[in-house]
């Protein structure tokens, strides 16, 4: 059976990140996994009535148990396994061993507003665990309208392979939700032949999620270099519930470590963004 986790710090970011699992592990009837990476970080629940116990106690495991014990009653998938684990060691290492060694599906991340200079250019806490995690990695903040049924899902595509390499985890995440899929070309050029270029590209996703998610398909192409804030714009204006990117594992480091659209739009987006991991 599938699995979903979610990394929990216990702050009200990762109660965003529950109720939205939860909902996306009744869809998918999949098992659930809460789970805790121990750091030397004094950690104070979102939900405490006694903080200076807390600071004093740091009990993980009691925590834990207490909010398995709370959402449990909504989680709703006939003989799926709801629990939690408890880890320790580096967080982005630990997640994303337990995702792979434990076959996760998708692991769903509540996020902290990254206003930090340094995020643009060597990638947030979270976009590091996006970029390396072994599976999709769906992106979710307090601050987010998060709607229980997805109904549009925004593509975005440019004239790397690797943009349009996410496409069979998009087509599957649009059949699950029968939801509409928008196709966005992200061009930055007036040349004819880059024009050209992306005109099919476009064509090309289209086909294949019509072909294989069986979903009605939108194409529209956005001008401009600024391609994570025309994306953003576009899904509000479209009203757009999920934005799609990718991480491309590459041997060159660098592509791994400076994919600045991606980034950008988890830092950013207001809307819950799904990361595919691609690769060569």
């Amino acid at each position: 059976m599938k699995e979903v986790l979610i990394p929990v710090d216990f702050t009200e970011e990762s109660a965003a990140a529950i109720d939205f699992g939860i909902e996306l592990a009744n869809h998918l009837k999949a098992n659930l996994r809460l789970m805790h990476v121990k750091t030397d970080s004094i950690i104070i629940p979102f939900n405490t009535t006694n903080e200076a116990d807390c600071r004093l106690s740091q009990d993980v495991e009691k925590w834990a148990e207490e909010l398995h014990e709370t959402y449990q009653s909504k989680y709703h998938v006939e003989c799926g396994v709801f629990d939690y684990k408890i880890r320790e060691g580096n967080v982005v290492k630990e997640v994303c061993n337990q995702a792979k060694y434990g076959d996760s599906s998708i692991i769903v991340l509540g996020t902290h507003n990254d206003s930090m200079k340094s995020s643009k250019w060597v990638g947030s806490p979270a976009y590091r665990l996006v970029s390396h995690a072994p599976c999709p990695v769906l992106v979710v903040n307090k601050r987010m309208e998060l709607k229980k049924d997805i109904k549009k899902i925004a593509v975005p595509v440019d004239y790397t392979i690797a943009s349009r390499k996410k496409l069979p985890a998009v087509a599957g995440i649009a059949f699950l939700f029968d939801a509409d899929v928008h196709v966005v070309g992200l061009r930055n050029s007036d040349l004819p032949w880059m024009n050209d270029a992306m005109e099919m590209y476009v064509k090309q996703v289209e086909k294949y999620l019509i072909d294989n998610a069986r979903v009605d398909v939108e194409t529209i192409q956005i001008r401009g270099r600024e391609f994570a804030r025309n994306i953003l714009k576009y899904a509000e204006d479209e009203d757009i519930d999920l934005i799609t990117a990718h991480v491309h594992h590459s041997d060159n480091p660098f592509v791994r470590l400076f994919q600045p659209f991606t980034n950008d739009l988890v830092n950013k987006s207001m809307k819950p963004v799904l990361v595919i991991p691609t690769s060569d």
